[in-house]
């Protein structure tokens, strides 16, 4: 009898990028957990390591007996448009069923061409991306691909797709549970605990309470760029001190009108809130709501105007922000 051996280091680029380089371009999942962060991280490193566009079939296996947050439901159909090119679908098991597998496999022109099997949901968390994996175990060994893919579609049977309209009457979609201090602060520098923070749109240090005229939320206002390209400036006082994860790794921002974007720490000195596919999403959703047209340059006035030059982004929890933009919130000065 031959036995496969068993993988605990290296997992993502073992099962989930190896493959790509050797031609496959079509991932079945069925995870028992899964999350939109993870789907867009991977996107983001397929694309880097190969050309071309990848298919990802996603069955969520546990929705039946946990219901599904409505903040993954909305981050998981935000996913065409914050990953372009690529091609996703996914379905989550209903009632009746539950389905704790985590099965992975790829297939080529040919037909399926590799698989594995064992314990790492498809999260960041379960393949060792994200910032509470050092103290994170998983496993997986490599299976028959035919036999793991006949699996991947019996276990669909009892299943919904995420773009179904009546959803919502066949399975239990939780609200998004308030923020709680206990349990889910950082410490700045300073001592003081915190779950959220206050990021300004205009500048702080030189020209303060002006709007930044080829950054911030004006960015893409340069020839070359789209622009509506945009980001949130972090200030000094909040980057690099634990509030957000590292940089590269990804995060769902919610907002409070029931918008939801994939978002990632950027640029030198991690100083920029940002879409990683296409950061002219943050500057379409600020022009929305200024009332002002895609791609206008914003002024001072127009934020003046609607009462705010900042934004607070509480901590919810594992990979999970909430973003408000209200009238009321002030930019905070300092460094």
């Amino acid at each position: 009898m031959t036995f496969q051996p068993l993988i605990m280091d290296e997992l993502f680029e073992e099962v989930l990028i190896k493959p790509a380089l050797e031609g496959a371009r079509e991932l079945h999942v069925v995870s028992g957990y899964a999350s939109p962060t993870m789907v867009t991280r991977h996107i983001n490193e397929l694309k880097e390591a190969v050309s071309g566009n990848f298919e990802i079939d996603l069955l969520v296996g546990m929705t039946g007996v946990d219901g599904l947050p409505q903040h993954s439901l909305s981050g998981f159909k935000s996913i065409p448009r914050q990953a372009a090119g690529s091609r996703f679908n996914c379905a989550f098991t209903l009632p009746g069923k539950s389905i704790h597998s985590k099965v992975y496999v790829w297939s080529n022109d040919q037909g399926p061409y590799r698989a594995w099997a064992g314990s790492a949901n498809y999260t960041q968390m379960g393949f060792g991306l994200s910032r509470g994996s050092l103290d994170h175990n998983e496993a997986m060994v490599e299976v028959d691909p035919e036999a793991a893919l006949d699996y991947v579609l019996s276990s669909s049977a009892n299943s919904i797709n995420y773009l179904n309209p009546d959803l919502a009457d066949y399975l239990a979609i939780t609200e998004d549970v308030p923020v709680s201090a206990e349990g889910r602060a950082f410490f700045l520098s300073s001592g003081i605990a915190i779950n959220s923070v206050v990021l300004p749109l205009v500048q702080m240090t030189r020209n303060v309470g002006q709007v930044h005229e080829k950054s911030g939320l004006n960015w893409g206002q340069r020839e070359g760029r789209n622009p509506d390209q945009a980001y949130i400036p972090i200030p000094s006082k909040v980057s690099g001190k634990g509030f957000f994860p590292p940089r590269g790794e990804h995060f769902q921002l919610i907002t409070e009108d029931g918008e939801s974007f994939i978002a990632t720490v950027a640029q030198d000195g991690d100083k920029a809130l940002e879409t990683p596919h296409d950061n002219s999403l943050l500057g379409k959703y600020f022009r929305r709501r200024l009332g002002l047209a895609s791609g206008v340059f914003v002024e001072t006035a127009d934020l003046i105007r609607f009462g705010s030059t900042g934004v607070v982004v509480e901590y919810i929890g594992e990979d999970l922000y909430r973003l408000a933009f209200r009238p009321g919130i002030d930019a905070e000065p300092g460094p």
